[in-house]
């Protein structure tokens, strides 16, 4: 599997899902990028979404990391998570199937930000990018995250 650059484009969409769990997919893909260090002002540590996904998995970061590292491809991480916790696993699905009612401002902002939205949306898309950039900046200039070092 190859490494997305959040610098050149964004995660997978949080509607993807990987075992019937959405949010997955893109949680890899920011795992990815910073491992190699390539996250640009996507969050990985400090993201309450990827915490709460995390949490119901019964994972941290650091080792939701070291998985993803050693995992050739998804399904393997899904393997490796299931392994640890099948009742983690069971959790996150109940999780991911209310996603969507629970948080729906929410990720209508990070579809329109990460440009998922289409045309009709895009006049909206460059000053959301500019605001939500600032503060992606500043929150990580605060919280700095060490979900990743040393791996």
């Amino acid at each position: 599997m190859s490494s997305p650059n959040l610098r050149q484009g964004p995660p997978r969409r949080w509607s993807e899902s990987l075992g019937q769990i959405r949010w997955l997919p893109r949680l890899i893909d920011k795992t990815h990028a910073a491992l190699r260090g390539s996250l640009g002002d996507y969050f990985y540590g400090q993201s309450p979404m990827d915490r709460a996904l995390l949490r119901v998995l019964r994972i941290g970061h650091r080792e939701f990391a070291r998985i993803v590292r050693d995992a050739p491809e998804d399904a393997d991480v899904l393997a490796a998570l299931q392994a640890r916790s099948p009742e983690g696993v069971r959790a996150a699905r109940q999780w991911s199937d209310t996603l969507a009612r629970r948080h729906p401002l929410f990720l209508f902002l990070i579809d329109l930000d990460d440009g998922y939205l289409g045309r009709r949306w895009r006049v909206l898309q460059a000053p959301l990018r500019l605001v939500s950039g600032f503060f992606a900046r500043l929150i990580k200039r605060i919280w700095r995250s060490r979900a990743v070092d040393g791996l």
